[in-house]
């Protein structure tokens, strides 16, 4: 964006504004709105882990779209939306991405919008219409989510373990390869396993260890919620062998992010979630073999229902404010559901027999 001007009506007669503001005034304005914005949700009591999540949201869609805010257009928002579930966000992550864009732009439209006009000539955009809205369900998911089918699994966690045996960047690779375990083994978002620290690692606590998840999922504006959650199925032996042989791979400091990135910073959400399809698509999965980080969660939720666990325990588990939203996670195999039929079966021809004794 450069200098340009533009015509605009003033009292019945046509005024060229030649100052318009360039590209650099244009990007310390933006920041200013923003934070003006921030500072209005500090008014509203908004906690201060929403905020930043809040204006992170904001600042990712504005780097997609590669527009100002007053720029955007219905156009930006559907191209952007297509991204989201592209990565397989959840529906209520990408409603969360909605609220914050339309919240931003009422703010601005109701408290600048004079100003953005006297600067750009532009009008603050509507960008959300009944064509692109997401509208607030119930259990805020986009139906039954398929866990990846067991035998896939295996053959992820076996390709992965083949690979590191021959691997040029064997610390990335032993590292992604333990956080998707984690995801699998844990049922954790993908969110809370980055800003695992190694202190959250508790093998002191319980029959085998412990993970304190501090970064949990809240609702409305409520901050993060704090969870623990066992480790299970040999996850502490996971978690052992990465801090002992792997980490020190990246950093010699013992304590901070579980998870590091290259340059020894912690490991971002993004990256990490990107790095699972690239990590499948190495290992020759079809597009229909390939799962996302949320998927391994339901494969977590799946295989303790299979097992037995009751709803409650895993509505904790999972960190899940409404048990409702538990029970979409639950997706058993065919095999587990006629293993049940076959038991109730047994159970009534037992008691059937016994009453005609």
């Amino acid at each position: 964006m450069g200098n340009k001007s533009f015509l605009r009506l003033v009292n019945g007669e046509v005024e060229k504004n030649l100052s318009f503001p360039t590209y650099e005034e244009s990007l310390d304005y933006q920041a200013k709105l923003i934070g003006l914005w921030e500072q209005q949700q500090r008014v509203l009591g908004y906690t201060t882990a929403s905020i930043a999540l809040n204006t992170r949201n904001i600042s990712e869609f504005l780097e997609a779209v590669e527009k100002f805010i007053w720029e955007v257009s219905t156009e930006d928002i559907d191209h952007f939306y297509a991204q989201l579930v592209g990565r397989g966000l959840a529906y209520s992550t990408r409603r969360k991405y909605q609220s914050n864009i339309t919240t931003f732009l009422d703010y601005l439209r109701s408290r600048h919008s004079h100003v953005i006009w006297e600067k750009y000539g532009v009008v603050v955009p509507t960008v959300l219409d009944k064509f692109n809205r997401h509208y607030h369900r119930n259990d805020d998911s986009d139906g039954v989510v398929i866990p990846p089918r067991p035998e896939v699994l295996q053959r992820f966690w076996d390709g992965l373990k083949q690979q590191m045996s021959t691997a040029r960047k064997y610390s990335t690779l032993a590292r992604d390869y333990t956080l998707f375990r984690l995801l699998a083994l844990a049922g954790l978002r993908i969110n809370e396993s980055v800003m695992l620290d190694v202190k959250d690692c508790r093998f002191d606590l319980g029959e085998k260890g412990k993970l304190h998840v501090r970064f949990g999922k809240g609702s409305k504006g409520s901050g993060y919620k704090s969870r623990w959650v066992p480790m299970l199925d040999e996850l502490d032996e996971l978690l052992k062998w990465y801090l002992e042989n792997v980490r020190p791979l990246f950093t010699n400091a013992t304590e901070g992010p579980l998870f590091l990135s290259e340059n020894g910073n912690r490991l971002n959400r993004d990256t990490a979630r990107s790095s699972l399809p690239r990590r499948q698509k190495s290992l020759g999965f079809s597009e229909d073999e390939m799962f996302s980080p949320h998927q391994l969660r339901h494969a977590f939720a799946s295989n303790l229902t299979e097992r037995g666990v009751d709803l409650l325990t895993l509505k904790n588990l999972l960190g899940h404010v409404e048990i409702s939203t538990t029970f979409t996670y639950t997706t058993p195999s065919s095999d587990y559901i006629e293993t049940r039929v076959r038991l109730s079966q047994e159970k009534w021809r037992k008691l059937l027999h016994e009453e005609e004794e």
